[in-house]
Parts: structure tokens; C-alpha cells; sequence
């Protein structure tokens, strides 16, 4: 029982290993630009929704005051 359970892991290795050969790995200079569009859309969107917020903070506020 245990030869075939080592046999079916090696099998799941190869097929691991010939799986990764398959993928096509972007380039650093690809990586680094998604990254840094990814960090400004993210800290944009931030800040849209911080402005939101304090608008209708900024609402509730003068809706309880009234």
C-alpha cells in the first residue's frame, strides 16, 4: 500500500512540476507597472471615499442639529 502511495505523490509531483512549466511568468518591468497602477487607484479611491464619507458625516450632522 505504501509503494502506491508514493508512486500516485511522485505522479502528482511530476504533473505539478510539468504544470508549472506551462505558465507563462510576466516580466519585472510588467509586474512593477501593475503594482504601482494598483497602489494609485487604490489610494485614489481612498480618497473619494473618505470625502464621501465626511459629506455625509457632514449631513447627518446637520440633520441632528436642526
Amino acid at each position: 500500500m505504501a509503494d502506491n502511495e508514493k508512486k500516485t505523490m511522485s505522479q502528482r509531483f511530476e504533473g505539478l512540476k510539468s504544470e508549472f512549466s506551462k505558465i507563462i511568468w510576466p516580466e519585472g518591468s510588467t509586474v512593477a507597472r501593475q503594482s504601482a497602477a494598483t497602489i494609485v487607484i487604490s489610494a485614489i479611491l481612498a480618497i473619494v471615499i473618505a470625502v464621501i464619507d465626511m459629506v455625509v458625516q457632514y449631513g447627518v450632522d446637520f440633520l441632528v442639529n436642526l
